[in-house]
């Protein structure tokens, strides 16, 4: 008796499942297997920066050599560098447009405004000191 008591409580053991419950785990847990293996790991649509920012150097690179042309030519003028580098910068909107219009196909309207700002402003301000520094210079 004390046997059969015994079995009878091991079977009780929150360890041993019914088929039914197999089944049920297999059901929910096998789609959400396979659909981790069988997915790419990377999708196109995924926003990449340094791939961006590699195909974008270009269009940076002609919008920075513009402004700067322009300051070396004016680089002795009395003009005031903050002023003389915002000039540099509006004279180049073509190539400004370029990037920015780059970026909005690559990353949205929104977000090539965002970039764009910060670019315009630290363009702006590290002309204005390299204007300042050269002048100084004996």
């Amino acid at each position: 008796m004390q046997l059969f008591i015994r079995r009878h409580r091991e079977d009780d053991s929150p360890y041993v499942r019914s088929p039914k419950t197999v089944w049920r785990v297999a059901f929910l847990v096998g789609p959400m297997i396979a659909s981790l293996v069988a997915a790419p790991s990377v999708l196109a649509d995924e926003f990449d920066p340094l791939v961006i920012y590699a195909e974008a150097r270009a269009l940076n690179d002609q919008w920075q050599a513009c402004a700067a042309a322009f300051v070396r030519e004016r680089i002795h003028s009395r003009q005031d560098p903050e002023i003389l580098a915002k000039v540099a910068f509006t004279r180049c909107q073509i190539r400004e447009d370029r990037l920015s219009n780059f970026l909005v196909v690559r990353i949205g309207r929104t977000g090539a405004g965002n970039v764009m700002t910060l670019l315009l402003e630290k363009y702006r301000t590290g002309l204005s000191a390299a204007v300042t520094e050269l002048r100084t210079r004996p």
